[in-house]
């Protein structure tokens, strides 16, 4: 005994015609293919937003203005105090690890002769661009951005912490040559240019650390000390000022 075929009433200018289930099953598999892909293609190209986004994230670095708002940047109170650090030590030899167009204006703080900025940053796109704006600057400092690979991750710190503190005399308060340190936590792959100069201020606000799969700022950190003693330990004189941004951040914290 053969089932019943049903047929479903569909209504098209005014007519109504007879659809089986296999054809409206199509109908609506055609439907929903069509708005699948074309979903894919407002997320695959570029939106108007975006591209304005971009534009506007140009203008930000090519114009050089360090005051501008960044959610990820200083406060107003922080970059005025890092301001006031540098000036006091102007003319100097400034070492930042990391990049925005706040840090940026430090270049322009510490000038005159002498004075020497050097920036770490982990983004090909911000060292790019960071270039371009220095390059158009003139005034009697020096100063060069160069890239570093951290290694570790920010929800690895404690682990690296432990292994560190368990190295012994390999991680204990280095004085020695950073480039030839041992510990885990120093970032001896930086170049020479970076890790064999005296420093008078350095500077971590980099790399980002904001979440745990971010990179962490446990080498920047490490090697900033390090290259502070080191200083010390070679008999450089005065003062090496050493400034931690997010110290809130539980992995800056310890």
């Amino acid at each position: 005994m053969m089932s019943p075929r049903i047929q479903i009433p569909i209504s098209i200018g005014g007519s109504r015609t007879m659809m089986s289930p296999k054809q409206l099953l199509i109908t609506i598999l055609v439907v929903f293919s069509t708005l699948s892909f074309i979903k894919f293609l407002l997320i695959t190209h570029p939106s108007a937003g975006a591209s304005s986004t971009a534009q506007l994230h140009r203008a930000e670095w090519e114009s050089g203005n360090g005051t501008a708002a960044r959610n990820d940047g200083l406060a107003a109170k922080e970059f005025a105090l890092l301001r006031s650090v540098v000036a006091a030590r102007a003319p100097c030899r400034l070492l930042v690890f990391g990049l925005s167009p706040q840090l940026l204006a430090l270049a322009a703080v510490n000038s005159g002769p002498g004075a020497a900025t050097a920036f770490v940053t982990d983004s090909t796109e911000d060292g790019d661009a960071a270039r371009r704006v220095l390059a158009g600057r003139v005034g009697g400092s020096s100063s060069a951005v160069h890239r570093a690979w951290y290694p570790d991750v920010a929800g690895e710190a404690w682990a690296l912490l432990r292994r560190a503190r368990a190295a012994g005399p390999a991680c204990a308060r280095p004085t020695g040559t950073v480039s030839k340190s041992g510990c885990r936590l120093a970032l001896t792959s930086l170049p020479r240019e970076v890790l064999d100069a005296r420093w008078d201020v350095v500077v971590v606000d980099g790399p980002s650390g904001a979440g745990p799969e971010e990179p962490g700022r446990m080498g920047a950190i490490y090697t900033a000390a390090a290259l502070a003693r080191a200083a010390a330990a070679a008999g450089a004189g005065g003062v090496v000022d050493v400034v931690v941004h997010d110290v809130d951040r539980t992995v800056e914290r310890w």
